[in-house]
């Protein structure tokens, strides 16, 4: 019998054995300077660098000896989080090895080769999700094992001589503020769009002859870069509160939540509008004509069969407006409005590379986790005769 390992695993193998040959940790003395790569011979001793190694042998053994799927691509879940539990576990611990009271200034940050090795560690991960013959709890076991360990380290204390935690700390009180900020004009940019993107799609599938036009202007709002959307709302905006007092007061200026709102809420209006549109254009005539010809009045026709069909559509379009506007909150925070692009352009400015990662991380996990929330949420207003259409259309 031949065996194979399959490709995705195989990409996260190959990342993981050549990370090994990449800077394991930066250490700096102090927050500005360049410093000093440290690689795992250099910093791990030789029982840490054999565990760190050993979940890499073990998926190498585990694809050329077993064949049955199932189990595999589980193993190689369990495998990945594993990895990544181990790259911050041995990371604490080389950073409290490397204090030195004389120096009390400096920090100690993952390396690339750290982020590489959690890079592999997540297309283990990957691998397993992959899979649809898997159940739920084995899923949720794999999608949160490894990230909860990290939480748990970093609430413990165990990682707080890793820099990014202590700009972390410095900043704490900051960050929270930012994270509800960031959480605020995105939540409600994307309310924004639904309010005004639903009828939109709606109208343009009514009337046809306003279909081009309403996707032309919906389609060109997403051709201009952000940070030149922002740009041209200041002046309009600042001319306004200048003019009626009013405006200002209620807090209408050329700079800070307005200006970002209205950019944020026209960037998410086209996935919203053409998903609209989509749902009710799939539609087939003929279950409409069926319904009637039962007698469904039109009320019972919009509720049990014209919304169950469309809801699961609409809400796969919210779903790309929110992971859309969190990445483009933060450029939000160029122009007064707060949000985690404050730590980004502060680090920028101070050349501090750990305070970009303050901002950057956060922006990353929060879409990750907006998206992930998303579809738990599609799946529950997909109806199962549509799933199992998927699942053999897939």
């Amino acid at each position: 019998m031949k065996y194979k390992i399959e490709k995705v695993p195989l990409a996260g193998i190959c990342t993981g054995i050549l990370a090994f040959g990449m800077k394991y940790l930066l250490h700096r003395p102090n927050r500005i300077a360049s410093g000093t790569g440290l690689f795992t011979w250099g910093i791990l001793t030789p029982v840490e660098i054999c565990f760190l190694a050993l979940p890499w042998v073990m998926c190498i053994a585990l694809g050329l000896t077993l064949n049955n799927r199932k189990p595999l691509s589980f193993l190689y879940g369990l495998l990945g989080n594993l990895i990544i539990i181990l790259v911050f576990l041995f990371a604490g611990r080389s950073a409290r090895r490397l204090i030195n009271p004389e120096f009390e200034f400096a920090r100690t940050s993952l390396g690339f080769g750290s982020w590489v090795m959690v890079l592999s560690g997540y297309i283990l991960v990957i691998s397993f999700l992959q899979n649809k013959h898997t159940s739920k709890a084995g899923r949720i076991i794999v999608s949160l094992a490894g990230i909860t360990a990290v939480i748990l380290m970093i609430l413990s204390g165990y990682l707080d001589e890793i820099s990014i935690l202590k700009e972390y700390s410095i900043r704490k009180d900051r960050f929270l503020g930012e994270f509800s900020q960031h959480l605020l004009l995105s939540g409600t940019s994307v309310f924004i769009a639904v309010i005004i993107g639903m009828p939109l799609g709606i109208f343009a599938f009514r009337r046809k002859l306003f279909e081009k036009p309403v996707f032309f202007v919906v389609n060109s709002i997403q051709t201009i870069p952000s940070l030149a959307l922002f740009g041209i709302l200041i002046a309009p905006l600042a001319l306004l509160s200048h003019k009626y007092p009013l405006l200002r007061e209620l807090g209408i200026k050329g700079v800070g939540t307005t200006p970002a709102l209205i950019a944020l809420a026209l960037y998410a209006l086209l996935p919203i509008t053409r998903n609209t549109y989509t749902s009710l254009k799939v539609l087939d005539p003929s279950v409409i004509e069926s319904a009637r010809g039962v007698g469904m009045t039109r009320l019972q026709l919009l509720l049990n069969i014209e919304i169950p069909l469309s809801v699961p559509i609409i809400l796969g379009g919210i779903r790309i407006s929110m992971v859309q506007a969190v990445g483009n909150t933060t450029v939000a925070a160029l122009i007064g409005a707060g949000g985690f692009g404050v730590f980004i352009f502060q680090g920028l400015g101070q050349a501090v590379p750990d305070l970009i990662l303050l901002g950057t991380l956060p922006v990353i996990l929060l879409a990750i986790f907006i998206d992930k929330i998303m579809q738990m949420i599609i799946s529950i207003f997909t109806s199962k005769g549509i799933s199992y259409e998927l699942e053999v259309a897939g």
